[in-house]
């Protein structure tokens, strides 16, 4: 899956909550929009999008951190076969 696929995906689903929009060529998360169990959603979402186990220390409001951020550890985690979900 190349970075295009993974951003559009993530997009999708940052989208379906409506915690995401493009101003001026610039991708903002609203993040004091997002609740804990929006957090989690986002999480278990990206998981079964992408068939990948996010790992604990990124289940925080914190992986949230940018748009960018999102999809580099999506990438990361589908080039780590450690992280593969069965």
């Amino acid at each position: 899956m190349d970075r295009q696929e993974i951003e559009n995906k993530v997009w999708e689903i940052l989208d379906n909550l409506g915690v995401i929009e493009k101003e001026n060529e610039k991708t903002i998360i609203h993040f004091e929009e997002i609740d804990s169990i929006q957090l989690v959603s986002i999480i278990v979402d990206i998981e079964e999008c992408f068939n990948v186990e996010i790992p604990d220390e990124y289940i925080n409001p914190e992986f949230l951190f940018s748009f960018d951020h999102i999809v580099n550890v999506v990438a990361e985690l589908l080039h780590d076969p450690n992280t593969a979900t069965s």
